[in-house]
């Protein structure tokens, strides 16, 4: 973080008043830490209340977990009156990213992400006052915490078990992408988190359902090699689409897992890796081709396809088309995914006798 960066950020504030608070589509664990610890910044520090907006639906059950336990509320986007609030902050997201809709009538304030630049040029009603986008933090709820710190807020255990549910998901437990500043927050925050709270959203109940979309995800997949396909049909929500990705790139001998599936008008993509120093973020623009907009960063990305003018099949066998370019396996017989399994155990089987 530049020295510059709390003076600018406070320069971008009101003196009084309201503030409107977002982040992405369908948010993940890291937007959800990163709007808990803004909205205590701006009250503890500048006492400027905030309100927030969560746009699109949560649906895996960890990211449902967190905002019920922490009681993260929001108000509808359709309910926003401009005339009430001073401006909108916007944090783990950019305004030129497709996935990320603030509500219309608002000076937007500041921008704080830790993803790789905006895909679409903006109004100039959305050209922040006060921008900080950084890829060299592995989660946004880094660098709310140490905002935080350099105002000398110290976060609450609520905001603790928020920041600190967003660093260890975006970094995999500082496993995946994560840095010197994300390992200080992680255990500092650790320290000072509810950890029965935190074994709580670890570890949620799960419905039927949950295992009927996983139970589809096995059938869909298709194995080539190194890379691994899994391209659905209808999903529940967009977080199937990752979860099913971080689920695959698990698989021995995967390097590359790319899900899919569609849901609210998109066909939602995300593609992981665990090969060293890979970048799934241009891998994933060139697989979208010119039809769909993608974001990520290190061995994480993620995108979506508008279904406004193709079918679902169509956009899936553009997707396969690409990626098995990509990947240089174009003439490689795909392997169902049982099938793959059950060759490999016989492998194994067969080296033991």
């Amino acid at each position: 973080m530049s020295p510059s960066h709390p003076q600018r950020f406070a320069e971008a504030l009101p003196a009084e008043g309201k503030l409107l608070l977002c982040t992405h589509r369908h948010p993940d664990p890291d937007g959800l830490g990163a709007l808990v610890g803004i909205q205590q910044l701006l009250q503890d520090r500048f006492g400027l209340g905030a309100d927030l907006v969560l746009e699109g639906r949560i649906r895996r059950a960890e990211n449902v977990a967190m905002r019920q336990l922490l009681e993260i509320h929001s108000i509808p986007k359709g309910g926003v009156n401009p005339a009430d609030y001073k401006g909108l902050i916007l944090v783990d997201s950019q305004p030129g990213f497709t996935h990320t809709h603030p509500p219309g009538g608002l000076p937007l304030l500041a921008v704080l992400d830790h993803h790789e630049g905006a895909e679409e040029a903006c109004s100039e009603l959305l050209d922040p006052i006060f921008s900080w986008v950084d890829s060299g933090f592995g989660a946004t709820s880094t660098m709310v915490h140490h905002l935080m710190r350099a105002f000398d807020v110290i976060p609450t255990r609520r905001t603790a078990t928020a920041l600190f549910c967003g660093i260890r998901y975006d970094t995999h437990d500082l496993a995946l992408e994560s840095t010197s500043f994300d390992e200080e927050s992680f255990f500092e925050l650790q320290s000072n988190a509810d950890r029965k709270m935190l074994q709580q959203i670890d570890s949620p109940p799960l419905p039927r359902s949950y295992f009927g979309q996983m139970a589809q995800a096995i059938d869909s997949c298709e194995v080539y090699g190194f890379a691994l396909l899994a391209l659905m049909g209808e999903v529940t929500s967009p977080e199937t689409v990752a979860e099913v990705a971080d689920w695959f790139v698990r698989l021995d001998g995967q390097q590359w897992s790319l899900a899919g599936g569609a849901c609210d008008g998109r066909y939602q993509v995300s593609l992981r890796t665990d090969m060293p120093g890979a970048d799934a973020y241009p891998a994933l623009r060139y697989i979208l081709g010119g039809e769909g907009a993608c974001g990520g960063h290190g061995r994480m990305a993620g995108g979506q396809v508008p279904l406004t003018d193709m079918a679902i099949e169509d956009v899936v066998e553009k997707i396969r088309i690409r990626a098995l370019k990509l990947f240089g396996v174009e003439g490689v017989e795909p392997v169902p995914l049982v099938e793959a399994s059950q060759r490999t155990s016989a492998k194994r089987s067969q080296r033991n006798f």
